[in-house]
Protein backbone atom coordinates (compact mmCIF):
# COMPACT_ATOMS: atom_id res chain seq x y z
CA UNK A 1 0.00 0.00 0.00
CA UNK A 2 2.85 2.35 0.88
CA UNK A 3 4.39 1.74 -2.58
CA UNK A 4 1.13 2.61 -4.31
CA UNK A 5 0.83 5.89 -2.40
CA UNK A 6 4.46 6.69 -3.21
CA UNK A 7 3.81 6.07 -6.92
CA UNK A 8 0.83 8.43 -6.85
CA UNK A 9 2.94 11.04 -5.07
CA UNK A 10 5.79 10.82 -7.55
CA UNK A 11 3.46 10.91 -10.54
CA UNK A 12 1.68 13.96 -9.20
CA UNK A 13 5.06 15.69 -8.97
CA UNK A 14 5.89 14.57 -12.51
CA UNK A 15 2.57 15.86 -13.86
CA UNK A 16 2.81 19.20 -12.09
CA UNK A 17 3.40 20.78 -15.51
CA UNK A 18 -0.18 20.07 -16.53
CA UNK A 19 -0.63 16.51 -17.85
CA UNK A 20 -4.18 15.33 -17.06
CA UNK A 21 -4.76 13.48 -13.83
CA UNK A 22 -6.72 10.82 -15.70
CA UNK A 23 -3.42 9.14 -16.55
CA UNK A 24 -2.60 8.37 -12.93
CA UNK A 25 -4.68 5.21 -12.29
CA UNK A 26 -3.35 3.24 -15.28
CA UNK A 27 0.22 4.38 -14.68
CA UNK A 28 -0.04 3.43 -11.01
CA UNK A 29 -1.50 0.02 -11.84
CA UNK A 30 1.24 -0.72 -14.37
CA UNK A 31 3.85 0.39 -11.88
CA UNK A 32 2.40 -1.83 -9.16
CA UNK A 33 2.62 -4.77 -11.56
CA UNK A 34 6.28 -3.98 -12.33
CA UNK A 35 5.55 -3.35 -16.00
CA UNK A 36 7.96 -1.00 -17.80
CA UNK A 37 6.03 1.82 -19.39
CA UNK A 38 6.07 5.11 -21.22
CA UNK A 39 3.51 7.79 -20.54
CA UNK A 40 3.02 11.46 -21.44
CA UNK A 41 5.98 13.68 -20.55
CA UNK A 42 8.43 10.79 -20.16
CA UNK A 43 11.50 10.90 -22.39
CA UNK A 44 10.54 8.10 -24.81
CA UNK A 45 6.80 8.68 -25.05
CA UNK A 46 6.72 11.08 -28.01
CA UNK A 47 8.82 8.80 -30.19
CA UNK A 48 7.19 5.53 -29.07
CA UNK A 49 3.66 6.85 -29.60
CA UNK A 50 4.34 8.46 -32.98
CA UNK A 51 2.17 7.02 -35.73
CA UNK A 52 3.88 5.32 -38.66
CA UNK A 53 1.55 7.39 -40.85
CA UNK A 54 2.39 11.00 -39.96
CA UNK A 55 -0.90 12.16 -41.46
CA UNK A 56 -2.43 10.87 -38.21
CA UNK A 57 -1.75 11.90 -34.63
CA UNK A 58 -3.15 9.79 -31.79
CA UNK A 59 -2.04 9.92 -28.17
CA UNK A 60 -2.21 6.75 -26.04
CA UNK A 61 -2.94 7.06 -22.35
CA UNK A 62 0.21 5.00 -21.73
CA UNK A 63 2.46 2.45 -23.42
CA UNK A 64 3.21 -0.78 -21.58
CA UNK A 65 6.52 -2.36 -22.61
CA UNK A 66 6.43 -5.91 -21.19
CA UNK A 67 9.06 -8.58 -21.63
CA UNK A 68 7.14 -11.53 -20.14
CA UNK A 69 3.72 -13.07 -20.64
CA UNK A 70 2.67 -12.38 -16.99
CA UNK A 71 3.44 -8.70 -17.60
CA UNK A 72 1.18 -8.74 -20.67
CA UNK A 73 -1.56 -10.36 -18.60
CA UNK A 74 -1.16 -7.77 -15.86
CA UNK A 75 -1.30 -4.89 -18.34
CA UNK A 76 -4.54 -6.24 -19.84
CA UNK A 77 -6.01 -6.67 -16.35
CA UNK A 78 -5.10 -3.10 -15.41
CA UNK A 79 -6.77 -1.68 -18.50
CA UNK A 80 -9.86 -3.88 -18.20
CA UNK A 81 -10.32 -2.91 -14.56
CA UNK A 82 -10.14 0.79 -15.45
CA UNK A 83 -12.28 0.59 -18.60
CA UNK A 84 -9.40 1.52 -20.90
CA UNK A 85 -9.21 0.01 -24.38
CA UNK A 86 -6.11 -2.01 -25.32
CA UNK A 87 -4.12 -2.34 -28.56
CA UNK A 88 -1.12 -4.58 -29.23
CA UNK A 89 1.80 -3.14 -31.17
CA UNK A 90 4.24 -5.46 -32.90
CA UNK A 91 6.02 -3.22 -35.40
CA UNK A 92 3.68 -0.24 -35.41
CA UNK A 93 3.12 -0.03 -39.17
CA UNK A 94 -0.69 0.23 -39.17
CA UNK A 95 -1.74 2.56 -41.98
CA UNK A 96 -4.62 3.81 -39.81
CA UNK A 97 -2.70 4.17 -36.56
CA UNK A 98 -4.45 1.16 -35.03
CA UNK A 99 -1.20 0.11 -33.35
CA UNK A 100 -1.54 3.14 -31.09
CA UNK A 101 -5.32 2.97 -30.78
CA UNK A 102 -6.66 4.67 -33.89
CA UNK A 103 -7.93 7.35 -31.50
CA UNK A 104 -6.72 8.98 -28.30
CA UNK A 105 -6.68 7.43 -24.85
CA UNK A 106 -5.90 3.71 -25.39
CA UNK A 107 -3.31 1.56 -23.64
CA UNK A 108 -0.71 0.31 -26.11
CA UNK A 109 1.07 -2.95 -25.31
CA UNK A 110 4.38 -2.74 -27.17
CA UNK A 111 5.66 -6.25 -27.93
CA UNK A 112 9.12 -5.30 -29.17
CA UNK A 113 10.86 -7.56 -26.63
CA UNK A 114 8.94 -10.62 -27.90
CA UNK A 115 11.26 -11.03 -30.85
CA UNK A 116 13.00 -14.41 -30.74
CA UNK A 117 12.92 -16.80 -33.71
CA UNK A 118 13.82 -20.44 -32.99
CA UNK A 119 13.52 -23.39 -35.39
CA UNK A 120 13.04 -26.92 -34.10
CA UNK A 121 15.63 -28.90 -36.04
CA UNK A 122 13.53 -32.08 -35.88
CA UNK A 123 10.20 -30.66 -37.06
CA UNK A 124 11.32 -27.47 -38.83
CA UNK A 125 8.57 -25.64 -36.91
CA UNK A 126 9.59 -22.10 -36.02
CA UNK A 127 8.52 -20.42 -32.77
CA UNK A 128 8.47 -16.64 -33.25
CA UNK A 129 7.57 -13.70 -31.04
CA UNK A 130 5.07 -11.15 -32.41
CA UNK A 131 7.53 -8.27 -32.12
CA UNK A 132 10.12 -9.89 -34.39
CA UNK A 133 10.75 -7.94 -37.60
CA UNK A 134 10.43 -9.66 -40.96
CA UNK A 135 14.03 -9.03 -41.96
CA UNK A 136 15.43 -10.49 -38.76
CA UNK A 137 13.08 -13.46 -39.04
CA UNK A 138 14.29 -14.20 -42.55
CA UNK A 139 17.91 -14.10 -41.42
CA UNK A 140 17.22 -16.30 -38.40
CA UNK A 141 15.22 -18.88 -40.35
CA UNK A 142 17.92 -19.12 -42.98
CA UNK A 143 20.66 -19.43 -40.37
CA UNK A 144 18.79 -22.31 -38.73
CA UNK A 145 18.70 -24.83 -41.55
CA UNK A 146 18.10 -22.56 -44.58
CA UNK A 147 14.39 -22.38 -43.84
CA UNK A 148 11.93 -19.78 -45.09
CA UNK A 149 8.30 -18.61 -45.14
CA UNK A 150 6.35 -16.45 -47.56
CA UNK A 151 5.93 -12.97 -46.09
CA UNK A 152 6.20 -9.28 -46.90
CA UNK A 153 9.42 -7.67 -48.12
CA UNK A 154 9.60 -4.61 -45.87
CA UNK A 155 12.24 -5.76 -43.34
CA UNK A 156 11.11 -3.50 -40.49
CA UNK A 157 7.50 -4.69 -40.34
CA UNK A 158 6.61 -6.61 -37.17
CA UNK A 159 5.26 -10.09 -37.80
CA UNK A 160 2.34 -9.87 -35.35
CA UNK A 161 -0.03 -7.58 -37.21
CA UNK A 162 1.32 -8.72 -40.57
CA UNK A 163 0.42 -12.38 -40.14
CA UNK A 164 -2.79 -11.99 -38.14
CA UNK A 165 -4.52 -10.08 -40.94
CA UNK A 166 -3.13 -11.90 -43.98
CA UNK A 167 0.57 -11.52 -44.60
CA UNK A 168 0.91 -10.82 -48.31
CA UNK A 169 4.27 -10.73 -50.02
CA UNK A 170 6.37 -11.39 -53.10
CA UNK A 171 5.95 -15.16 -52.75
CA UNK A 172 2.23 -15.36 -51.92
CA UNK A 173 1.23 -16.68 -55.34
CA UNK A 174 3.65 -19.59 -55.02
CA UNK A 175 3.54 -20.44 -51.31
CA UNK A 176 0.45 -18.72 -49.85
CA UNK A 177 -0.18 -16.03 -47.28
CA UNK A 178 1.94 -15.92 -44.14
CA UNK A 179 -1.15 -16.84 -42.10
CA UNK A 180 -1.24 -20.10 -44.09
CA UNK A 181 2.04 -21.01 -42.37
CA UNK A 182 0.67 -20.38 -38.85
CA UNK A 183 -0.02 -23.59 -36.90
CA UNK A 184 -0.65 -22.28 -33.37
CA UNK A 185 -0.65 -19.13 -31.27
CA UNK A 186 -0.40 -18.30 -27.58
CA UNK A 187 -2.77 -15.44 -26.81
CA UNK A 188 -3.62 -13.33 -23.78
CA UNK A 189 -7.39 -12.85 -23.67
CA UNK A 190 -9.48 -9.99 -22.35
CA UNK A 191 -9.92 -11.64 -18.93
CA UNK A 192 -6.15 -11.90 -18.55
CA UNK A 193 -5.99 -15.65 -19.11
CA UNK A 194 -3.62 -17.32 -21.57
CA UNK A 195 -4.98 -19.63 -24.26
CA UNK A 196 -3.39 -21.75 -26.95
CA UNK A 197 -5.17 -21.52 -30.30
CA UNK A 198 -4.73 -24.10 -33.05
CA UNK A 199 -6.84 -26.37 -35.21
CA UNK A 200 -7.25 -28.70 -32.22
CA UNK A 201 -7.22 -26.26 -29.29
CA UNK A 202 -9.72 -23.36 -29.27
CA UNK A 203 -10.30 -23.81 -33.02
CA UNK A 204 -12.88 -20.98 -33.26
CA UNK A 205 -10.39 -18.56 -31.76
CA UNK A 206 -7.68 -19.83 -34.11
CA UNK A 207 -10.02 -19.33 -37.07
CA UNK A 208 -10.68 -15.75 -35.96
CA UNK A 209 -7.02 -14.92 -35.30
CA UNK A 210 -6.09 -15.79 -38.89
CA UNK A 211 -7.55 -12.71 -40.52
CA UNK A 212 -8.76 -10.51 -37.64
CA UNK A 213 -6.25 -11.14 -34.88
CA UNK A 214 -6.00 -7.66 -33.37
CA UNK A 215 -9.67 -7.85 -32.37
CA UNK A 216 -9.33 -10.92 -30.14
CA UNK A 217 -6.34 -10.64 -27.86
CA UNK A 218 -2.60 -10.14 -27.61
CA UNK A 219 -0.63 -12.91 -29.27
CA UNK A 220 2.62 -13.49 -27.38
CA UNK A 221 4.08 -16.42 -29.32
CA UNK A 222 3.40 -18.21 -32.60
CA UNK A 223 4.40 -21.47 -34.25
CA UNK A 224 4.88 -21.67 -38.01
CA UNK A 225 5.62 -24.43 -40.47
CA UNK A 226 8.59 -23.52 -42.64
CA UNK A 227 9.79 -24.51 -46.10
CA UNK A 228 13.26 -24.94 -47.59
CA UNK A 229 14.45 -21.56 -48.83
CA UNK A 230 14.13 -21.50 -52.63
CA UNK A 231 17.71 -21.75 -53.95
CA UNK A 232 17.04 -20.01 -57.29
CA UNK A 233 15.08 -16.77 -57.47
CA UNK A 234 14.71 -14.51 -60.49
CA UNK A 235 14.06 -10.85 -59.77
CA UNK A 236 12.80 -8.83 -62.72
CA UNK A 237 11.85 -5.26 -63.63
CA UNK A 238 10.19 -4.34 -66.94
CA UNK A 239 9.30 -0.63 -67.13
CA UNK A 240 6.89 0.82 -69.71
CA UNK A 241 5.99 4.45 -70.37
CA UNK A 242 2.45 4.36 -71.69
CA UNK A 243 -0.24 6.66 -72.96
CA UNK A 244 -3.86 5.87 -72.17
CA UNK A 245 -4.44 3.61 -75.16
CA UNK A 246 -1.30 1.61 -74.43
CA UNK A 247 -2.21 1.27 -70.76
CA UNK A 248 -5.65 -0.08 -71.62
CA UNK A 249 -4.15 -2.69 -73.96
CA UNK A 250 -1.50 -3.55 -71.37
CA UNK A 251 -4.09 -4.08 -68.68
CA UNK A 252 -6.08 -6.39 -70.90
CA UNK A 253 -2.92 -8.44 -71.52
CA UNK A 254 -2.15 -8.52 -67.78
CA UNK A 255 -5.60 -9.84 -66.91
CA UNK A 256 -5.41 -12.50 -69.61
CA UNK A 257 -2.03 -13.61 -68.25
CA UNK A 258 -3.02 -13.74 -64.57
CA UNK A 259 -6.67 -14.71 -64.62
CA UNK A 260 -7.84 -15.73 -68.05
CA UNK A 261 -11.29 -17.26 -68.13
CA UNK A 262 -10.03 -20.38 -69.92
CA UNK A 263 -6.42 -21.25 -69.05
CA UNK A 264 -4.30 -18.54 -67.38
CA UNK A 265 -0.69 -18.46 -68.54
CA UNK A 266 0.94 -17.47 -65.25
CA UNK A 267 2.59 -20.51 -63.58
CA UNK A 268 2.57 -21.13 -59.82
CA UNK A 269 6.25 -20.11 -59.48
CA UNK A 270 5.58 -16.60 -60.84
CA UNK A 271 4.97 -13.71 -58.43
CA UNK A 272 4.31 -10.48 -60.26
CA UNK A 273 2.87 -7.01 -59.75
CA UNK A 274 2.57 -3.58 -61.32
CA UNK A 275 3.95 -0.46 -59.66
CA UNK A 276 2.41 2.61 -61.31
CA UNK A 277 3.71 6.16 -60.88
CA UNK A 278 3.47 9.48 -62.67
CA UNK A 279 5.59 9.96 -65.77
CA UNK A 280 6.12 12.92 -68.12
CA UNK A 281 4.01 14.62 -70.76
CA UNK A 282 0.84 12.74 -69.87
CA UNK A 283 2.56 9.35 -69.87
CA UNK A 284 2.54 7.09 -66.81
CA UNK A 285 5.23 4.61 -65.79
CA UNK A 286 4.05 1.01 -65.41
CA UNK A 287 6.78 -1.08 -63.78
CA UNK A 288 6.21 -4.84 -64.06
CA UNK A 289 8.26 -6.44 -61.30
CA UNK A 290 8.37 -9.56 -59.21
CA UNK A 291 10.10 -12.78 -58.27
CA UNK A 292 10.12 -16.15 -59.98
CA UNK A 293 11.13 -19.18 -57.93
CA UNK A 294 13.01 -21.35 -60.40
CA UNK A 295 15.63 -21.33 -63.13
CA UNK A 296 16.26 -18.49 -65.54
CA UNK A 297 15.33 -20.80 -68.43
CA UNK A 298 11.92 -21.54 -66.88
CA UNK A 299 11.43 -17.86 -66.09
CA UNK A 300 12.09 -16.81 -69.69
CA UNK A 301 9.50 -19.31 -70.93
CA UNK A 302 6.99 -18.29 -68.25
CA UNK A 303 7.17 -14.52 -68.68
CA UNK A 304 7.37 -14.55 -72.51
CA UNK A 305 3.60 -14.76 -73.22
CA UNK A 306 3.05 -11.52 -71.31
CA UNK A 307 6.20 -9.67 -72.38
CA UNK A 308 5.65 -10.48 -76.05
CA UNK A 309 2.26 -8.76 -75.95
CA UNK A 310 3.54 -5.81 -73.93
CA UNK A 311 6.42 -5.29 -76.36
CA UNK A 312 3.97 -5.06 -79.22
CA UNK A 313 2.15 -2.32 -77.32
CA UNK A 314 5.37 -0.30 -77.08
CA UNK A 315 6.86 2.05 -74.53
CA UNK A 316 9.45 -0.44 -73.23
CA UNK A 317 12.28 1.24 -71.30
CA UNK A 318 14.76 -1.64 -70.84
CA UNK A 319 14.52 -4.44 -68.31
CA UNK A 320 16.71 -5.68 -65.46
CA UNK A 321 16.71 -9.38 -64.55
CA UNK A 322 18.90 -11.15 -62.02
CA UNK A 323 19.39 -14.56 -60.42
CA UNK A 324 19.76 -14.30 -56.63
CA UNK A 325 19.60 -16.37 -53.47
CA UNK A 326 16.64 -16.26 -51.09
CA UNK A 327 17.89 -13.52 -48.76
CA UNK A 328 18.87 -11.22 -51.62
CA UNK A 329 15.48 -11.85 -53.19
CA UNK A 330 13.87 -10.32 -50.08
CA UNK A 331 15.89 -7.15 -50.65
CA UNK A 332 15.16 -6.85 -54.39
CA UNK A 333 18.90 -7.27 -55.10
CA UNK A 334 19.83 -8.38 -58.59
CA UNK A 335 22.90 -10.24 -59.80
CA UNK A 336 24.80 -7.00 -60.44
CA UNK A 337 24.27 -5.76 -56.91
CA UNK A 338 21.71 -3.19 -58.07
CA UNK A 339 18.54 -2.45 -56.17
CA UNK A 340 15.04 -1.51 -57.16
CA UNK A 341 13.98 2.07 -56.44
CA UNK A 342 11.41 0.73 -54.01
CA UNK A 343 13.59 -0.74 -51.26
CA UNK A 344 15.36 2.43 -50.01
CA UNK A 345 18.57 0.37 -49.74
CA UNK A 346 17.37 -1.35 -46.59
CA UNK A 347 19.11 -4.26 -44.95
CA UNK A 348 17.37 -7.32 -43.56
CA UNK A 349 18.87 -6.80 -40.11
CA UNK A 350 16.64 -4.41 -38.21
CA UNK A 351 17.46 -2.83 -34.82
CA UNK A 352 15.25 -3.22 -31.75
CA UNK A 353 14.00 0.35 -31.82
CA UNK A 354 13.66 0.60 -35.59
CA UNK A 355 11.29 3.32 -36.73
CA UNK A 356 10.03 4.39 -40.13
CA UNK A 357 7.48 7.02 -41.03
CA UNK A 358 5.58 8.24 -44.05
CA UNK A 359 2.80 10.75 -44.70
CA UNK A 360 -0.01 9.32 -46.79
CA UNK A 361 -3.59 8.22 -47.34
CA UNK A 362 -4.16 4.71 -48.70
CA UNK A 363 -6.99 2.63 -50.04
CA UNK A 364 -7.06 -0.99 -51.09
CA UNK A 365 -9.16 -3.27 -53.25
CA UNK A 366 -9.38 -7.03 -53.64
CA UNK A 367 -10.66 -7.91 -57.12
CA UNK A 368 -10.90 -10.57 -59.75
CA UNK A 369 -10.46 -9.59 -63.41
CA UNK A 370 -12.28 -6.34 -64.09
CA UNK A 371 -14.96 -6.32 -66.77
CA UNK A 372 -14.30 -4.27 -69.91
CA UNK A 373 -16.34 -1.47 -68.31
CA UNK A 374 -14.27 -1.78 -65.14
CA UNK A 375 -10.98 -1.54 -67.06
CA UNK A 376 -12.33 1.53 -68.87
CA UNK A 377 -13.28 3.16 -65.57
CA UNK A 378 -9.90 2.41 -63.98
CA UNK A 379 -7.72 3.54 -66.88
CA UNK A 380 -9.88 6.58 -67.63
CA UNK A 381 -9.69 7.77 -64.02
CA UNK A 382 -5.94 7.12 -63.91
CA UNK A 383 -5.16 9.26 -66.96
CA UNK A 384 -7.79 11.92 -66.29
CA UNK A 385 -6.48 12.75 -62.82
CA UNK A 386 -3.08 11.07 -62.31
CA UNK A 387 -0.94 13.71 -64.04
CA UNK A 388 -2.68 16.54 -62.13
CA UNK A 389 -2.99 14.96 -58.67
CA UNK A 390 -2.75 17.33 -55.67
CA UNK A 391 -0.21 15.03 -53.99
CA UNK A 392 2.37 12.50 -55.01
CA UNK A 393 1.07 8.99 -55.52
CA UNK A 394 1.90 5.39 -56.36
CA UNK A 395 -0.30 2.35 -57.01
CA UNK A 396 0.68 -1.31 -56.60
CA UNK A 397 -1.44 -4.10 -58.06
CA UNK A 398 -0.22 -7.61 -57.22
CA UNK A 399 -1.44 -10.94 -58.57
CA UNK A 400 -1.75 -12.83 -55.28
CA UNK A 401 -4.50 -15.26 -56.29
CA UNK A 402 -6.03 -16.83 -59.34
CA UNK A 403 -6.34 -20.34 -60.78
CA UNK A 404 -2.63 -21.24 -60.46
CA UNK A 405 -2.04 -19.60 -57.05
CA UNK A 406 -1.59 -21.39 -53.72
CA UNK A 407 -3.93 -18.89 -51.99
CA UNK A 408 -7.30 -20.23 -53.22
CA UNK A 409 -6.25 -23.85 -52.65
CA UNK A 410 -6.92 -23.22 -48.96
CA UNK A 411 -10.70 -23.53 -48.40
CA UNK A 412 -12.30 -20.08 -48.28
CA UNK A 413 -13.96 -20.67 -44.90
CA UNK A 414 -10.98 -22.28 -43.17
CA UNK A 415 -9.69 -18.92 -41.88
CA UNK A 416 -11.31 -15.55 -41.28
CA UNK A 417 -9.23 -14.00 -44.07
CA UNK A 418 -11.99 -13.29 -46.57
CA UNK A 419 -10.29 -12.69 -49.93
CA UNK A 420 -9.10 -16.05 -51.22
CA UNK A 421 -11.24 -15.77 -54.34
CA UNK A 422 -9.62 -12.47 -55.31
CA UNK A 423 -6.88 -12.47 -57.91
CA UNK A 424 -5.50 -8.96 -57.39
CA UNK A 425 -4.53 -6.98 -54.32
CA UNK A 426 -4.59 -3.23 -55.00
CA UNK A 427 -2.76 -0.70 -52.87
CA UNK A 428 -3.58 2.89 -53.86
CA UNK A 429 -1.52 5.59 -52.11
CA UNK A 430 -1.55 9.38 -52.13
CA UNK A 431 1.48 10.78 -50.30
CA UNK A 432 3.53 13.82 -49.39
CA UNK A 433 7.18 13.92 -48.39
CA UNK A 434 6.33 15.16 -44.90
CA UNK A 435 3.40 16.65 -42.96
CA UNK A 436 1.10 18.38 -43.48
CA UNK A 437 -0.85 16.15 -45.85
CA UNK A 438 -3.09 17.92 -48.34
CA UNK A 439 -6.57 16.46 -47.69
CA UNK A 440 -7.37 17.07 -51.35
CA UNK A 441 -5.41 13.85 -51.82
CA UNK A 442 -8.22 11.96 -50.08
CA UNK A 443 -10.82 13.52 -52.35
CA UNK A 444 -8.63 12.69 -55.35
CA UNK A 445 -8.06 9.04 -54.39
CA UNK A 446 -11.55 7.92 -53.33
CA UNK A 447 -13.10 8.00 -56.84
CA UNK A 448 -10.71 5.31 -58.06
CA UNK A 449 -12.64 2.86 -55.91
CA UNK A 450 -16.10 4.29 -56.56
CA UNK A 451 -15.57 4.45 -60.34
CA UNK A 452 -14.46 0.81 -60.53
CA UNK A 453 -17.33 -0.37 -58.35
CA UNK A 454 -19.90 1.62 -60.31
CA UNK A 455 -18.62 0.06 -63.52
CA UNK A 456 -18.78 -3.41 -61.92
CA UNK A 457 -22.57 -3.14 -61.42
CA UNK A 458 -22.10 -1.32 -58.08
CA UNK A 459 -20.38 -4.36 -56.60
CA UNK A 460 -18.99 -3.80 -53.09
CA UNK A 461 -15.41 -5.03 -53.27
CA UNK A 462 -13.27 -6.31 -50.43
CA UNK A 463 -10.40 -4.40 -48.87
CA UNK A 464 -7.28 -5.54 -47.01
CA UNK A 465 -7.05 -4.73 -43.29
CA UNK A 466 -3.26 -4.34 -43.40
CA UNK A 467 -3.86 -1.34 -45.67
CA UNK A 468 -6.52 0.02 -43.34
CA UNK A 469 -8.46 3.09 -44.43
CA UNK A 470 -9.46 5.16 -41.35
CA UNK A 471 -12.06 7.14 -43.30
CA UNK A 472 -14.30 4.04 -43.52
CA UNK A 473 -17.13 3.89 -41.01
CA UNK A 474 -17.00 0.88 -38.72
CA UNK A 475 -19.85 -0.71 -40.68
CA UNK A 476 -18.03 -0.18 -43.98
CA UNK A 477 -14.80 -1.52 -42.48
CA UNK A 478 -16.49 -4.66 -41.18
CA UNK A 479 -18.02 -5.40 -44.56
CA UNK A 480 -14.95 -4.55 -46.64
CA UNK A 481 -12.29 -6.27 -44.55
CA UNK A 482 -14.14 -9.45 -43.61
CA UNK A 483 -17.05 -9.80 -46.09
CA UNK A 484 -19.03 -12.99 -45.45
CA UNK A 485 -16.99 -13.87 -42.36
CA UNK A 486 -17.97 -10.87 -40.25
CA UNK A 487 -21.03 -12.45 -38.65
CA UNK A 488 -19.06 -15.40 -37.29
CA UNK A 489 -16.27 -13.10 -36.15
CA UNK A 490 -18.75 -10.96 -34.20
CA UNK A 491 -20.09 -14.01 -32.39
CA UNK A 492 -16.60 -15.18 -31.41
CA UNK A 493 -15.79 -11.65 -30.23
CA UNK A 494 -18.78 -11.75 -27.89
CA UNK A 495 -17.62 -15.01 -26.39
CA UNK A 496 -13.97 -14.07 -25.74
CA UNK A 497 -14.14 -10.28 -25.30
CA UNK A 498 -17.71 -9.31 -24.30
CA UNK A 499 -16.60 -5.98 -22.82
CA UNK A 500 -14.64 -4.96 -25.92
CA UNK A 501 -11.31 -4.63 -24.15
CA UNK A 502 -9.41 -4.96 -27.45
CA UNK A 503 -10.80 -2.19 -29.60
CA UNK A 504 -10.01 0.39 -32.24
CA UNK A 505 -12.47 2.29 -34.46
CA UNK A 506 -12.63 -0.58 -36.98
CA UNK A 507 -12.17 -3.78 -34.94
CA UNK A 508 -14.65 -6.63 -34.89
CA UNK A 509 -17.48 -5.91 -32.47
CA UNK A 510 -17.09 -2.15 -32.36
Amino acid sequence: MFKLHLVHFLLCIHFANGAPEGYLPIISCLEESNIPQDYPNTSNFSQDSLDYNLRLNFTPIAIAVPSTVPQVQAAVNCAAKLGIKVNPKSGGHSYAGHSVGGEDGHLVVDLKYFRETKVDSATNVATIGPGARLGNIALDLYAQGERAMAHGICPGVGIGGHVLHGGQGYSSHTYGLLLDFLVSAEVVLANGSVATASNTSNPDLFWALRGAGMSFGIVTSMEFRTIPAPPENILFYYPYLWNQTQAHAGWDAWQAYCGGETTPIIPPAMNVRWVIVDGDDGLLLFLLEGAFHGSIEDFDLSIAPLIDVLDEIGGFQGNVTGVVGWLDALLYANSNGLYSNWDNNQTLETPLNYTAHATFFAKSLMTRNLSPAGVDAWINRLYATGPTSPTGWYFIVAAQGGPTSYVPTVPADSTSYAHRHSIYEWQLVAQTNSPPFNDAGITWLNPFVSDIEAAESNLTLGMYYNYADPTLSKEEAHERYWLQHYGRLAEIKKSVDPDLVFLNPQTVGN
